[in-house]
């Protein structure tokens, strides 16, 4: 049964079988559920995704996209973009699963113009999965496994999503299953089942140990180890266990998957038991009862009576292999769309089968059938080996121009920033401007009238200090005045007391030598002469407090103390002979003195000093 099980494995890592069967209990509980008028919106989209999902695997294409339609249109009324991209993403994997590639690329092109209007991970995830499942199909591993791990991490950081999160893991699983690499697939599958447990749909965790079961074999194959094998039925029992433990949530479909991978897999136990033997019968006639109302199954029950004639084959019940045979093949050619793959290993089994009893005619008939089935196999792979070749073509000259359009558009997107920066530069350098030009205005003219301020402040100052200067002046002038005033009062007293000094002298030389000297005159004439200076010295005073000064400012030469009495003298009209009395000297001497004073002042010698001291005192 090797090429049962290789079978198999190629059914599941192309994910052809996948999940459910609309025609049970469960999927006409989904319809009734849809039906109800009380149900929320969140609700129904979960009811279509599920109705979808089962319709389309189980080859239902029209009543899957029947449901897609019913999706789209509550989700363009709702505005869910995430539920509308889902529903595309469905479209497309049926388009993939019916190899209408071209149209598959239309979906994608479809969901590519919804996300790039948002931000949103979820929907771009949605649409790389779609993407990564059409490379798968088209054989491209290498591109599909990339566009995978370009987006998983970040999906796995996503609270919830477990559904894609299962069959995202579940697409790396299948190409490392088709690659052989049995590490890496068992790897992804436990991760595809994990998920698969915390999303608790038991139909899809169902679906996951099928993976994971496939993904073991490939071990075994290549271990023979018995523990392995004991892992690999362990992990397809529980398959079984869940689906019969839960049959209104696990489509029937999933069921007979689940219990013909079992028997297929207790097939390799060495030294088989009775009981196992009997376990196999009781399943693969199970798996018959239940294809009966699975539509498009057959290969499914054809595997079973496959499983069936191999154990009476074991027991030499040739006869009773032959009638699974040729069931198996009857119910094969019942299938719309000829699976050449089991039909050859149904008429080969059957030409070894006639071979062995030596009914050779027989087996050259259904050898010839077989050689025939092997060619249409054989076209049957070329045509679609063109059509995915083409397919891939489309796709990369897709690529191709989406990446000339994305470089165009990124050409045209930095032509339109640098043009943006070039008018926000511009804008800014105007708004510089302006600021600038508004504040050197405002520069100007707080310059202007702080200047202003300045200079009115020095003015200020500088009437400030002219009243300060014109004060001290006049504090000085009025210093000098009285200084002045009391250097004219002592000049005058010292002039009055050298003239009593002299009288008393006179006085007393006149008594010494004449003592007939008249005391009451000379006293009488003193009282007058001091009555005449005082009103001369209070005259002078008063009129001209500033005599000394005038006279000084006049003289070419400094005055000496004595220069200013002889002038105080003279002003006082006293004439040469009375000076010479006064102070006790030679009349000559007073007219030299008067000399010297003309030539001090600038005097001829024809002009008086007594005129030239009114003339400028006055």
């Amino acid at each position: 049964m090797k090429t049962l099980l290789t079978y198999i494995s190629f059914f599941f890592t192309c994910g052809i079988i996948n999940s459910v069967c609309a025609q049970n209990a469960y999927i006409d509980s989904l319809k009734v559920e849809l039906s109800k008028d009380n149900l929320s919106t969140n609700n129904k989209f979960d009811l279509l995704n599920k109705l979808i999902e089962y319709s389309r695997t189980s080859d239902e294409y029209k009543q899957a996209d029947q449901y897609i339609n019913q999706q789209i249109k509550l989700a363009k009324k709702e505005q869910n973009q995430l539920e509308l991209v889902k529903a595309y993403v469905q479209r497309g994997v049926s388009y993939d699963n019916q190899q209408l590639f071209q149209k598959t690329q239309k979906s994608l092109d479809t969901i590519q113009k919804i996300v790039n209007e948002s931000n949103d991970f979820i929907p771009k995830a949605y649409y790389k999965y779609l993407l990564a499942y059409h490379q798968l199909n088209l054989g491209d591993y290498t591109k599909a496994q990339k566009t995978t791990l370009n987006f998983i991490s970040q999906l796995e950081k996503v609270s919830k999503e477990y559904h894609l999160k299962s069959k995202t893991n579940y697409i790396l699983y299948g190409i490392h299953a088709v690659l052989n690499d049995e590490k890496s697939s068992i790897i992804y599958a436990e991760k595809s089942l994990k998920n698969a447990e915390e999303s608790k749909d038991k139909n899809l965790l169902v679906t996951a140990y099928a993976h994971l079961g496939v993904a073991q074999s490939l071990k075994y194959h290549k271990t023979k180890d018995i523990k392995d094998l004991e892992k690999l039925i362990d992990t397809s029992k529980k398959a079984v266990e869940i689906s019969q433990r839960n049959p209104y949530k696990v489509t029937k479909y999933n069921h007979a998957i689940a219990l013909l991978n079992l028997s297929d897999y207790q097939l390799y136990l060495p030294n088989q038991s009775v009981s196992i033997k009997e376990e196999i019968k009781t399943n693969c006639l199970q798996i018959i009862e239940l294809c009966k109302t699975i539509p498009n199954a057959q290969n499914v029950s054809a595997g079973a009576l496959g499983i069936l004639s191999k154990l009476a084959i074991d027991v030499n019940q040739l006869f009773l292999a032959e009638t699974y045979l040729l069931k198996a093949n009857e119910t094969l050619l019942t299938q719309n769309r000829k699976d050449y793959y089991a039909l050859l290993s149904n008429t080969t089994e059957l030409a070894d089968l006639y071979h062995q009893r030596e009914e050779f005619q027989k087996a050259f008939n259904f050898q010839k059938k077989a050689t025939d089935y092997s060619t249409e196999l054989y076209n049957q792979d070329q045509a679609e080996t063109t059509k995915r070749l083409e397919a891939q073509f489309q796709s990369e000259r897709k690529e191709v121009e989406l990446k000339n359009l994305e470089a165009k558009n990124k050409g045209l997107k930095k032509e339109r920033i640098l043009y943006l920066f070039l008018a926000i530069l511009g804008l800014t350098g105007v708004f510089f401007m302006f600021r600038t030009y508004h504040f050197r205005l405002r520069y100007s003219i707080g310059r202007e009238n702080q200047l202003n301020a300045e200079k009115q402040e020095a003015n200020i100052k500088l009437k400030l200090q002219h009243e300060e200067q014109a004060r001290l002046q006049a504090e000085q002038e009025l210093l000098t005045l009285q200084q002045q005033k009391l250097q004219d009062e002592v000049l005058v007293s010292q002039l009055h007391l050298e003239h009593k000094n002299n009288v008393l002298k006179e006085l007393k030389n006149k008594i010494k030598n004449d003592s007939s000297i008249n005391l009451k005159q000379v006293i009488r004439e003193e009282n007058i002469f001091d009555s005449d200076f005082d009103s001369t010295k209070f005259r002078i005073q008063e009129l001209h407090p500033n005599f000394f000064k005038i006279l000084n400012e006049h003289s070419k030469q400094k005055l000496t103390p004595l220069d200013l009495k002889y002038c105080s003298y003279i002003y006082l009209g006293m004439d040469t002979k009375q000076i010479a009395n006064l102070l006790n000297i030679e009349p000559k001497s007073v007219r030299m003195t008067k000399y010297r004073l003309k030539q001090k002042f600038g005097l001829t010698k024809d002009e008086e000093l007594n005129i030239f001291f009114h003339q400028i005192i006055a």
